[in-house]
């Protein structure tokens, strides 16, 4: 499908669209309308309710309060509730059964209510057409001993208590017969309430009318404001696709024209503009500079590589050769340089002891030689790096026990995981070889060990344990520090390598350290 296709059907497509529009947000005006009034007529539901709920809570309130002072020694705290009643008064089981004076209860209906034990709250209508809001609370010492007495508290529902409720509600707020007829519903919205009796018998009902809100219907849309809505559409439809055809339809087809031929020709005039397609012609003849400086690239590159290999295959010989280097200075010049430090403490020995400036050299001489077997083990340790690269940690220990067999004929073995081993540092391997090379020399040159054993595994905690173990002499836990054996140097080391060192010996019982490393890189 081309582009021009396409464009002419999202045109069609944003027409539809525009009528769509049109028709969904009348139908959703009309549908919000009467979600509002629902929501309307529901919180008015509630609101009367609440206000209901409130104005008793008031009387009850007062009952309740007025039921404590009554309780009380002091008559005279009587009546110093919120004044919300319009009569209050207290019926006692021994007091005269005629009615009291201005209450609005008769005699026969009071006796009844003084049976009643829970407190109550209703309503009665007196024979003139009153309505009077009624609560009781029975006096009693304790919550289950005998009421000693009851506390009525009447209000009258009048004209201006009506008008309260009126203000409240912000509706019309009425009185009707207990059994109301067919209530008018045209334009207005009636709520009704029963107001009942203490025997749950309806006496009246609260009527609250509100004014109903005016409906509206989805298909009440204007002919003028749907024609200019659609014209609107229309023209910006129009406008949108002569603009797209002149700023990008046209250009496009002078850019596929320049790319399928390979030449800036076609976009000439396009490379001038200032916008984002003039951008993109200026993109393309860069990228026809480029593709001739590239291939000329590809051609210096291919022989860039040629010459690389052959340096890198230079590389591996030379460190080839620094490794044999250092194999050979341990194996010949520090082999001979300890054998003759050797030979001078035997001519020590041969010394009389009034020959102390010959003795005196020959230390001297011995401690330079030492100090020169230290600088070419040094020398050694840096050479191999650069060796550990070319080879598995495997590999370099059992090379580096390849050659401490020629110290001392010996069972020199390792177990190593070279999963765990890939995971460390170059400078943990580093360090774990230098580690391996000493205590090695020192478990056959002063340990006297048959065998010896190089361990790397895994921790069940997600670490490493590297361990070296040999059968030799041992010796006493004070001496690991301070016996010349090189031993101190391995807690530095564990620290620079963020491991933790263990040494355990006993004499006679061989001598075993460990490195652990609580974790390492992940896999």
């Amino acid at each position: 499908m081309s582009v021009r296709l396409r464009f002419a059907l999202l045109f069609g497509l944003l027409l539809l669209g525009f009528i769509a529009a049109l028709i969904g947000s009348q139908w959703l005006e009309a549908r919000e309308s009467q979600r509002d009034a629902l929501a309307l007529w529901h919180q008015r539901e509630q609101q009367l309710d609440h206000w209901l709920r409130a104005t008793g809570a008031s009387l009850r309130d007062y009952t309740d309060e007025t039921a404590l002072a009554a309780a009380t020694p002091d008559p005279a705290a009587l009546g110093k509730g919120t004044p919300v009643a319009d009569f209050t008064w207290i019926v006692r089981p021994d007091d005269d059964p005629a009615n009291p004076p201005s209450t609005p209860v008769p005699a026969d209906e009071l006796a009844r209510w003084k049976h009643t034990a829970p407190p109550l709250h209703f309503f009665r209508a007196d024979p003139e057409g009153d309505l009077f809001e009624i609560c009781t609370q029975p006096l009693r010492a304790t919550p289950t001993a005998t009421p000693a007495g009851w506390v009525f508290a009447s209000r009258r529902w009048d004209e201006g208590y009506l008008q309260l409720l009126t203000n409240l509600t912000e509706g019309l707020v009425t009185l009707v017969a207990p059994a109301p007829g067919a209530v008018p519903t045209a334009g207005v919205a009636v709520h009704l309430r029963a107001l009942r009796d203490w025997q749950g018998r309806p006496v009246r009902w609260l009527q609250v009318t509100y004014p109903a809100p005016a409906a509206v219907r989805w298909f009440e849309i204007h002919a003028p404001e749907t024609a200019l809505f659609f014209s609107f559409g229309l023209l910006l439809v129009i406008a949108f696709a002569l603009s797209l055809r002149r700023w990008v339809l046209q250009p496009l087809q002078q850019i596929n024209a320049s790319l399928a031929r390979g030449d800036i020709g076609p976009i000439t005039q396009l490379c001038q503009q200032g916008d984002e397609l003039g951008t993109i012609a200026r993109l393309i003849d860069v990228s026809f500079a480029q593709r001739n400086a590239l291939r000329t690239e590809i051609t210096e590159r291919q022989r860039a590589q040629t010459a690389l290999a052959a340096s890198e295959t230079s590389l591996r010989e030379t460190l080839a050769e620094r490794t044999q280097l250092g194999r050979n200075l341990h194996d010949g010049v520090i082999q001979s340089l300890y054998a003759t430090g050797m030979g001078l403490a035997g001519v020590r020995a041969l010394l009389k002891p009034e020959q102390t400036e010959a003795a005196t050299r020959l230390a001297q001489s011995r401690a330079a030689l030492n100090a020169t077997i230290h600088d070419v083990r040094n020398f050694i340790t840096g050479l191999e790096p650069e060796a550990l690269q070319q080879q598995s940690f495997t590999q370099a220990v059992a090379a580096l026990l390849e050659f401490m067999r020629t110290i001392r004929p010996a069972r020199l073995t390792c177990a190593i995981d070279e999963t765990v081993a890939a995971r460390l540092t170059l400078p943990q391997r580093a360090n774990l070889l230098h580690i391996t090379r000493e205590a090695v020399s020192n478990a056959l040159r002063h340990g006297q060990a048959d065998t010896v054993q190089v361990t790397l595994a895994s921790t069940p905690a997600g670490g490493a344990s590297f361990e070296i173990t040999d059968d030799g002499r041992g010796f006493p836990a004070g001496r690991s520090h301070s016996n010349g054996l090189g031993l101190g140097n391995f807690a530095g080391r564990a620290r620079e390598i963020g491991a933790t060192y263990t040494m355990d010996s006993k004499p006679g019982q061989g001598a075993k350290i460990s490195f652990v490393f609580d974790a390492i890189n992940p896999a």
